[in-house]
């Protein structure tokens, strides 16, 4: 049998792993906390009176299963959800108009990240505390095709970073969906299939580390 390899750790044999995630934290750029705060009782507000304009991710493959969310959010939350039109338009809006940086005029080789995921969840996926800008080359470390020890070891670090400055809009956050995860179990057992239950019901859950 062929030994296991993993590439990561090729890599860290010639680059320090901890000078390497030293360099990832220190440069992920946030929406600055006051704001952050303003933009989250605003999204809110617009939760609470049903607004228009409000936004998630597509759920499976080109979308095939929107319907499913659209019916969930009418019947749960009377919104008439909208869906991203290339499922992160919206986040990198968000993040160029408030901490003034424009993708390949003065910010290069950065992406748009959610650093919680939950992107079907109208709470989480255009909302300031879950969005950032972080460094292109850390991709391998956040994406969703990374895995292994060292992926983890820095979602950890990455997530607790966040967790700690938006300690209070996440705070509240998990309040509501403790409050709101029992009724949208219910819906789901009545009205999805067995196999995409589970994914559903993980974009409404607690935000634990």
């Amino acid at each position: 049998m062929n030994r296991i390899i993993d590439g990561y750790k090729q890599f860290f044999e010639f680059v320090n792993k901890e000078d390497f995630f030293n360099y990832g934290l220190k440069n992920i750029i946030t929406i600055d906390e006051g704001l952050v705060s303003a933009l989250w009782k605003e999204l809110l507000n617009d939760i609470k009176n049903n607004s228009a304009n409000l936004f998630i991710r597509s759920f499976g493959r080109n979308g095939r299963s929107n319907d499913k969310l659209k019916k969930l959010y009418m019947d749960i939350f009377g919104i008439e959800i909208n869906f991203d039109p290339i499922n992160n338009q919206k986040p990198g809006q968000l993040m160029e108009k408030y901490t003034m940086y424009k993708k390949n005029r003065n910010i290069f080789n950065y992406q748009v990240s959610h650093v919680f995921g939950n992107t079907k969840n109208v709470y989480c996926f255009n909302t300031p505390w879950n969005i950032v800008f972080i460094p292109k080359i850390l991709d391998p470390l956040t994406g969703h095709e990374a895995k292994g020890e060292f992926k983890d070891e820095f979602m950890k670090l990455f997530q607790n970073y966040i967790f700690q400055k938006f300690n209070k809009e996440i705070s509240e956050f998990n309040s509501i969906m403790e409050g709101i995860y029992p009724e949208i179990k219910v819906w789901v057992e009545e009205n999805i299939d067995e196999k995409e239950k589970q994914y559903i019901l993980k974009e409404f859950k607690k935000i634990e580390l």
